[in-house]
């Protein structure tokens, strides 16, 4: 079974498996990798799924917060996929939130082919 939602006291995460689009939203404030471990599983399955079809969308463009723990883990992932290099990924940021354009933009310095777009 796909986990596709994951509700946290203040925050919001959906994988949309028809665009394969994970969305982000409100704050992250997480403090382990065991904490973030339900989120870690469901971008590996997003990234599966995508595996058949094409590309997996990053949507940040509502996460107001997301703590160092939590960019360690959007990092490890986007190490993950360049070493499978099998699904091209897309992060969407938002340009008013100021930790999104150094954080995500730094994700393609860990996969050069990883398109960001902070609108």
């Amino acid at each position: 079974m796909t986990i596709a939602h994951i509700q946290g006291e203040e925050y919001t995460i959906e994988y949309e498996p028809s665009s394969h689009t994970v969305a982000f939203r409100g704050t992250v404030r997480l403090q382990s990798s065991d904490e973030y471990a339900p989120i870690t599983e469901l971008l590996q399955t997003a990234h599966s799924e995508a595996n058949t079809t094409g590309q997996l969308t990053l949507d940040f463009r509502q996460l107001q917060f997301l703590n160092s723990s939590g960019i360690s883990m959007i990092s490890k992932f986007v190490i993950s996929g360049r070493k499978q290099d099998r699904v091209p990924l897309r992060v969407m940021g938002n340009q008013e939130i100021y930790w999104q354009q150094k954080s995500l933009a730094n994700l393609q310095k860990l996969w050069p082919k990883v398109v960001i777009e902070i609108l």
